[in-house]
């Protein structure tokens, strides 16, 4: 009893010396008024609801009972600039909350800023009349004081970064600094930060680290001061960060702009070349977040308007569900949905985009082995479905095996032939495209294990990718 006195007592310490340091935010009925709290679970499926609908100036409550830290945050990631406000600034550990009180009306996507898949949507609306009403009592005096808290401390850190952003010193930039990123782009311009981002990271395979976040970072702000023009100036370095960056923002409120980001990417090159492939890729990414990575059929059918590369946009669309869809979305009863549900209902229209994002929801979420997503890909009776779900096989090892022997070993577990060396061309071609140290033997070296009529294809394939992507 009395530590939880002791506790207690501390706890309104922290709290009236923060009405000492910030009166003139000291309102305790902005907490208390309005509508009943809306909490928002922070759980390893995501956000629960993913959607609510709140008057303007009442109590938000997002509570993390995941086991690991989370980061609720308007749109776009990295920058929350959509609504700036919305973001404590901080990760949120295990068992505690955050409080938002939003005032600006109108729908607000956020995303978790260390889960970026995880989505959601916050729709603000008029506030009611009438009288208001005070928190539920079960909500209890623990989580009152955190709430109370975390108002204050989130305004602090604001005050804190706003004061530190103005004292820093240009001749010292890091470029893995967020704010320093934007320090660059300030000074050099779009051309000049993309090629130093690069230049800087030059080695770095894939989505190391936060290096993709990074991409993502300078692809919104590209898009902020070039417009689709500067669609150019980003590349498919970094696991298509710059475009999926790029992309977010041109999407961040509606898909008006889909005809117009269509028309960018096909400027890249010729139709079916890597960039344009790539950009509109991107696309797909785009959409499906706009849909907060819940409503597939829609993202499809976004996909479907446009009118040349529909399929790699269909890609992005289930690269992006394969991370971010809530679990309930992949069923266990169900090991190939949502590909088999489409292909009862549209054909083999979606086969090949699904079945190459399908090794990952096996892998990922139901925890297969690589030899079980074998005997899974070969028992398909689809065989766009099939070839596809072998490529991404490749794409795997390419990830994750540590030489190019290890490669060839896990592409030799395949006892088909044609899938075999279907496996071991796109593990040879990803080993380019994501740039890993040494791609320029250790790519040759892959196909070399092929024999003829796959050695030769094999070869080819590495020199479009060479060439498309302006690989040296």
């Amino acid at each position: 009893m009395n530590n939880k006195l002791t506790g207690f007592r501390e706890q309104v310490s922290v709290i009236c010396l923060l009405f000492v340091l910030f009166p003139v935010t000291c309102n305790l009925s902005t907490v208390l008024a309005h509508s009943e709290v809306q909490t928002v679970v922070m759980s390893e499926d995501g956000f629960e609801p993913s959607q609510v609908t709140v008057d303007e100036n009442s109590t938000v409550l997002f509570l993390n009972k995941d086991k690991v830290d989370r980061w609720p945050a308007s749109n776009i990631h990295p920058t929350h600039d959509l609504y700036p406000e919305f973001d404590p600034t901080k990760p949120i550990a295990p068992g505690q909350s955050w409080v938002f009180i939003p005032k600006n009306k109108g729908q607000w996507k956020y995303h978790d800023h260390l889960f970026p898949h995880f989505r959601g949507t916050l729709i603000v609306v008029k506030e009611k009349d009438g009288p208001v009403s005070e928190i539920k009592d079960d909500v209890g005096i623990e989580n009152f004081f955190t709430k109370i808290k975390n108002l204050f401390l989130n305004f602090y850190g604001k005050f804190s970064t706003s004061f530190l952003r103005l004292s820093i010193n240009s001749s010292s930039l890091k470029i893995k600094d967020i704010e320093d990123v934007k320090k660059v782009f300030d000074v050099k311009g779009s051309v000049e930060t993309w090629s130093f981002f690069k230049q800087t990271f030059k080695g770095e395979a894939g989505s190391s680290g936060n290096v993709h976040d990074m991409a993502h970072l300078i692809g919104s702000l590209v898009f902020e001061k070039e417009g689709f023009e500067g669609i150019a100036i980003c590349s498919a370095d970094y696991a298509f960060g710059c475009y999926h960056g790029f992309l977010d923002k041109a999407f961040e409120k509606n898909l008006d702009n889909l005809e117009n980001a269509e028309i960018a990417c096909s400027s890249l090159g010729p139709i079916n070349s890597g960039p344009v492939a790539s950009c509109i890729h991107g696309i797909g990414h785009g959409v499906a977040s706009f849909y907060n990575t819940s409503d597939l059929k829609n993202s499809l059918m976004a996909c479907n308007s446009l009118k040349t590369g529909s399929n790699y946009c269909h890609d992005g669309v289930f690269m992006e569900f394969a991370r971010g869809a809530s679990s309930s979305f992949y069923p266990l009863s169900d090991r190939l949905s949502p590909c088999s549900n489409l292909r009862e209902e549209f054909g083999d229209l979606y086969s090949f985009a699904c079945g190459r994002n399908q090794p990952e929801v096996l892998m990922q979420r139901f925890n297969l082995s690589f030899e079980e997503v074998i005997d899974i890909c070969s028992t398909s009776d689809d065989a766009q479905f099939k070839s596809a779900c072998f490529d991404t096989l490749g794409f795997k090892l390419a990830n994750t095996a540590n030489s190019p022997d290890g490669i060839i070993a896990g592409c030799s577990k395949i006892n088909d032939a044609e899938f075999m060396a279907r496996c071991t061309e796109a593990a040879a071609g990803e080993l380019i495209f994501q740039e890993v140290p040494g791609w320029q033997t250790k790519a040759p070296f892959v196909c070399n294990f092929l024999k003829s009529p796959f050695y030769e294809s094999c070869h080819q394939h590495l020199q479009r990718l060479i060439q498309d992507y302006h690989r040296r």
